[in-house]
């Protein structure tokens, strides 16, 4: 540091600690030389602004400090204990959506029938008319969509949900032609759980993804994901439940968890579109994997 900005500092520290607000002229002089002398870091603008004065040489005593304060902070000769420590500034904390183990517990909600109601994040229970007792958590954001007793379950609310959904049901048959009647197979598909894997898999026109080995609460079954026909032409049908028949949007997704519950077949399905985003497929992938059964 050169002899002139010392003097400068000395000066201006002086008139600070004595408390005065107003800078007389040797002051000012002093204070102007020096940042002419001295070479000035980011922060110009401060420096402009204040002094920018004419011939009036005084300035009152806020204008007086700041400029003062920033000289000292360009000469950067200020101990470090001068007016106090930095007051802490607080930390924003961000409330992070809760995960499907951290939702509250508790006595699950039934399950309602039929469509559109609106289900707040938590556990349900399918209802009694279902031949196995399972639950299943959600978040918020979901509403019921229910064909009947054999085939409940959930859908995003809003208009912007998409095709998708999660049910659990018990299949009955699966259409013969999916894009001809609604005429089943016959002889309708047998009672077991790779029975109808093989029906599902061999849909016409389906694609269908290599089945392999899920277990689900302990129970066992098979998992694997067929798709629908791109613009086929016609509406496609699938599988029927005692219900209603299922039918399917033109490529739509469909990711199948199908178990032996100590004899009743119960098949998982999450139905989505093709552009679904990888959120909402893990979303409805976490809900399949929350499922709970108790025989």
């Amino acid at each position: 540091m050169s002899r002139t900005e010392r003097d400068t500092t000395r000066v201006v520290r002086s008139w600070l600690e004595e408390g005065v607000t107003v800078l007389p002229d040797r002051v000012l002089d002093a204070v102007e030389e020096s940042l002419h002398a001295t070479p000035q870091r980011r922060g110009g603008w401060l420096a402009r602004h204040f002094m920018t004065r004419g011939t009036n040489r005084l300035r009152f005593g806020f204008a007086a400090a700041v400029v003062a304060a920033a000289i000292l902070a360009g000469l950067s000769v200020l101990p470090r204990d001068v007016g106090g420590p930095p007051t802490p500034t607080a930390t924003p904390t961000s409330t992070a959506t809760p995960t499907l183990d951290t939702l509250p517990t508790g006595t699950p909600a039934s399950l309602v029938l039929g469509e559109g109601q609106t289900l707040d994040a938590g556990t349900y229970a399918l209802t009694e008319g279902f031949p196995v007792n399972l639950t299943f958590t959600i978040r918020d954001g979901w509403e019921t969509c229910s064909a009947g007793e054999h085939e409940q379950g959930v859908c995003p609310s809003g208009p912007d949900s998409g095709s998708r959904g999660i049910s659990f049901l018990i299949i009955e048959n699966v259409v013969a032609d999916p894009c001809g009647s609604d005429a089943m197979v016959e002889p309708p598909v047998g009672p077991s759980v790779d029975d109808l894997v093989a029906a599902i898999a061999d849909l016409e026109g389906f694609e269908s993804s290599t089945p392999v080995e899920v277990t689900v609460d302990g129970y066992s079954g098979m998992q694997l994901e067929v798709i629908a026909p791109f613009n086929p032409g016609c509406d496609i049908r699938t599988w029927a439940t005692a219900d209603r028949l299922n039918g399917v949007s033109s490529n739509e997704h469909n990711l199948l968890r199908i178990l032996d519950v100590a004899g009743t077949r119960v098949m998982i399905a999450a139905a989505y579109p093709p552009d679904v985003t990888a959120d909402e497929r893990s979303e409805m992938v976490g809900i399949m994997d929350s499922v709970r059964i108790d025989e």
